[in-house]
């Protein structure tokens, strides 16, 4: 989830800038972010081209539309000409960002701009495995990030990128390693300290804390290993947001993985009437877990796990719930005496999960084999 690093700073910036001195355009930019938040895309859109028409040399709607392109056409792998559009948005929001900063170096919303275009560009290529460009992005991106990792005291909504760069920093490459020998290239982070800047975002911050409240509910489920205390961060987002799909797979996922299958139930049904392979896949996944664990029906589990093998996944949201199907399988083979059928499913699970419960109950399967 690199991405998660270099998202919206764009409207971090107290200085002076046209488009944001504007409170007509500061309302609309507000009101589109809710509507791409509600999947209200029709209305979002409206908007965004508006203000590409009104601020044709401004980077800010190439790189609304290029956020709303991500879920509007998710996976955009799936949508090969929408993808070649979103790239187009994020080059062209970096471009015009580049020339206000080749302009004035004091000008720190450039280089907002500039951080976040090239931190969605960085993450394309991170969904595609395309590591070297990955680091090609972020090298470029650092020099621009330094500024918010300064001024935290000054704009609370720095609390966010800061917040980000110090944990990620630090995890992703853990769970990376081939980016390891790059990393001396880039300041030194600290979980602890990021995880305390994210959750001061929560609170603290005005057009990042969506962001914010997701991404301190994904740390805290994949890295820190406690999805129940992620539940409260994403509650908040599945109340104000019902419609978006992003949070209510978060919510079915958080729900079930805390043992709160009932509650999960209605969430895992909205995920199936959605009619997307990526979130069928991983509901299957979801109503198998129920099986095994609450219901012991592991027949019916097995099933269920077995049929959600057969739907894709996606890199960033779903890939971990497919290594929780693999999971399951291996514990029931496992139960059944069915060694073959357990080594083969544990190997197919170590493809896929990056959760840390998921690793440890990896190991504690894999020592027990």
């Amino acid at each position: 989830m690199i991405r998660a690093i270099f998202l919206l700073l764009l409207f971090a910036s107290t200085l002076k800038a046209q488009l944001l001195q504007d409170p007509v355009s500061k309302a609309q930019i507000t009101q589109g972010l809710t509507n791409l938040y509600q999947y209200d895309f029709k209305e979002s859109t409206a908007i965004f081209n508006s203000l590409k028409a009104k601020y044709p040399r401004h980077p800010a709607p190439y790189l609304l539309l290029a956020m709303q392109w991500e879920q509007q056409y998710f996976p955009l792998k799936d949508h090969p000409a929408q993808s070649r559009l979103y790239l187009t948005h994020l080059e062209k929001a970096y471009e015009l960002a580049q020339q206000q900063y080749d302009e004035d170096e004091t000008n720190l919303e450039a280089s907002f701009f500039c951080t976040a275009s090239l931190g969605f560009l960085a993450a394309y290529e991170a969904d595609e495995q395309n590591f070297m460009k990955v680091v090609s992005y972020a090298k470029k991106a650092y020099s621009f990030l330094k500024i918010g990792l300064q001024n935290t005291e000054k704009q609370p909504e720095f609390l966010y990128s800061t917040g980000m760069y110090n944990y990620y920093s630090v995890a992703y490459p853990e769970l990376h390693p081939v980016l390891k020998p790059f990393m001396f290239l880039f300041q030194d982070g600290n979980k602890r300290l990021g995880l305390n800047q994210l959750e001061a975002g929560t609170r603290k911050t005005t057009f990042v804390k969506n962001e914010s409240l997701f991404y301190m509910g994904y740390v805290q489920n994949k890295y820190e290993g406690n999805p129940l205390r992620a539940l409260a961060y994403n509650q908040i987002l599945s109340e104000n947001f019902p419609n978006n799909h992003w949070y209510l797979l978060q919510r079915a996922e958080l729900l079930t993985l805390a043992g709160k299958f009932e509650e999960a139930e209605p969430f895992i049904d909205k995920m199936e009437s959605l009619k997307s392979p990526y979130y069928t896949g991983a509901a299957y996944t979801l109503r198998g877990m129920r099986e095994e664990v609450e219901r012991k029906d592991l027949r019916k589990a097995e099933y269920l796990y077995t049929k959600s093998t057969h739907f894709p996944f996606e890199e960033r949201l779903t890939k971990d719930i497919r290594g929780l199907a693999y999971l399951g399988l291996a514990r029931i083979s496992y139960r059944e005496k069915k060694y073959h059928l357990f080594k083969k499913y544990l190997k197919q699970s170590a493809d896929f999960i990056e959760y840390k419960n998921s690793l440890i109950e990896y190991k504690r399967l894999n020592h027990g084999k």
